[in-house]
C-alpha cells in the first residue's frame, strides 16, 4: 500500500502517452481525412482530429508538467482515464461513455492542477492560470455536450485557452532558463517575465476569448490576436536569443515561443480578414508553437529531474527541426497531399525521438 500513496510526478507517466498518441495520431487523422478506412471514422473530420490533439495530447502534456505529486496510485488510475476516454472517443466518439470519460480526464487534470494556483498564488497573473485549466475541462464537456454544430466554435475556444496557456507557462519558462545561462556567461538579463507585457497578453487573449461567440466578434477576435502576437513579439525580442546561441536546447525554446507568435498572428489574421483559411492558420500555432513548446519543454523536464544537462541533448534540436519543418509545410502548403503525408511524418519522427529519449532517461536511472 505504501507504493501506491508514494508520491509521484505525473509526467512519469503522462510524458509518454502523450508522445506515443502524438506520433500515432496525426497520421491516422490524415488517412481518414484523406478518405482510407484503416482509421477509425471519428479522426475523419478536422473536430475530431482537434479533440483527440487537444483534449487527448495536449491536455495529458498539461497534466505531465503541472502535477508534481499525485499518489502512485491515483497517477495509474489518472492513464486508466486517458487511455479509456482515447479508446472510447475512436470507437464510439458520440457516446455517452465517450463523453464522461473525456470530461473525467480533464476534470482530473483540472482538480490535482489548478489548487496551487488558486490558493497558493499571490498575484492575479499566476491565479489566472487556474481558471484557465478549469475552463480547458468545460470545454472538453462541452464538445461532447454540444453536438456537432456546437463542437467547431468549441475547438476555437480552446484554441485560444491553449494560447493563453502557452503565452503564460512558456514565459514562466524561458525568462528563468535565460537569465541563468546569460548570468553563468557573466552577463544580466534584465527583461525576465516582464509582467507588464504578461498582464497585456492575458487582457488581450481573455477579451479575444469572449469576443470570439458573439455574432460578429470572430473579427474583433482577430484584431486581438493579432496586437497580442506583437506584444508577444516584443517580450520574445527582450529576452536577447543572441545571446545564448551556444544553448541549443534554449534556442529550441526559443523557437517554440516564436511559431508562438506566428501562430497567434496566423489565427488573428484568418479572423480579422477572412482570407487566410482557418485551417491553415491554426497549425501555425497548433503543430509549430504547440508542438515545439511541449516537445522541449517535457523532454527539458525528463531530463533535468533525471539530473542531466539539456544543453548536451543531441535529439532535441533534431527534434524541433522536424516539427519546424511539419509546420512549415502544413501552412505553405495545405493543399498539396503529399505535402500533408510529409508533414505527417516529419511530426511522428519527432515524437517517436521524444519518446525514445523518455525511455532511455528513464533507463539510466
Amino acid at each position: 500500500m505504501r507504493r501506491w500513496s508514494r508520491p509521484a510526478a505525473a509526467e512519469r507517466l503522462l510524458f509518454p502517452l502523450a508522445a506515443l498518441q502524438a506520433a500515432l495520431i496525426v497520421p491516422l487523422s490524415l488517412h481518414a481525412m484523406l478518405g482510407g478506412n484503416l482509421a477509425p471514422s471519428a479522426l475523419s473530420s478536422p473536430s475530431g482530429h482537434a479533440h483527440e490533439l487537444l483534449f487527448g495530447f495536449a491536455l495529458a502534456v498539461v497534466g505531465g508538467y503541472l502535477i508534481n505529486r499525485i499518489p502512485a496510485g491515483a497517477l495509474w488510475l489518472l492513464g486508466a482515464v486517458w487511455l479509456a476516454a482515447r479508446l472510447l472517443f475512436l470507437c464510439a466518439p458520440g457516446s455517452a461513455v465517450a463523453a464522461l470519460m473525456n470530461g473525467l480526464f480533464a476534470a482530473l487534470i483540472a482538480w490535482y492542477a489548478a489548487p496551487q494556483f488558486l490558493r497558493a498564488a499571490k498575484r492575479w497573473r499566476n491565479r489566472v492560470i487556474g481558471p484557465v485549466l478549469i475552463a480547458l475541462s468545460l470545454s472538453a464537456a462541452l464538445y461532447h455536450l454540444g453536438g456537432v454544430t456546437a463542437q467547431p466554435l468549441t475547438v476555437h475556444l480552446t484554441l485560444l485557452l491553449f494560447a493563453l496557456l502557452m503565452l503564460l507557462m512558456g514565459g514562466r519558462i524561458i525568462a528563468p532558463a535565460m537569465a541563468g545561462a546569460i548570468e553563468r556567461a557573466g552577463g544580466t538579463l534584465e527583461a525576465r517575465v516582464q509582467p507588464r507585457i504578461e498582464a497585456t497578453l492575458i487582457v488581450l487573449l481573455l477579451a479575444a476569448l469572449l469576443a470570439r461567440p458573439w455574432p460578429g466578434g470572430q473579427g474583433l477576435a482577430g484584431l486581438l490576436l493579432l496586437v497580442a502576437a506583437l506584444v508577444a513579439a516584443v517580450r520574445l525580442f527582450r529576452w536577447q536569443p543572441w545571446r545564448v546561441r551556444a544553448r541549443p536546447d534554449l534556442l529550441c525554446l526559443l523557437v517554440g515561443y516564436g511559431w508562438l507568435v506566428v501562430g497567434t498572428g496566423l489565427l488573428g489574421a484568418a479572423w480579422a480578414g477572412g482570407t487566410l483559411p482557418f485551417g491553415t492558420a491554426i497549425h501555425g500555432l497548433t503543430v509549430g508553437a504547440m508542438g515545439t513548446l511541449t516537445a522541449t519543454v517535457m523532454s527539458r523536464v525528463r531530463l533535468v529531474r533525471r539530473r542531466m544537462d539539456p544543453s548536451r541533448e543531441w535529439s532535441t534540436p533534431v527534434i524541433t527541426a522536424l516539427i519546424a519543418a511539419a509546420a512549415a509545410l502544413r501552412v505553405g502548403l495545405p493543399f498539396s497531399e503529399a505535402a500533408l503525408w510529409l508533414a505527417a511524418a516529419n511530426w511522428s519522427a519527432a515524437w517517436l525521438l521524444v519518446l525514445t529519449l523518455m525511455v532511455r532517461v528513464s533507463a539510466r536511472h
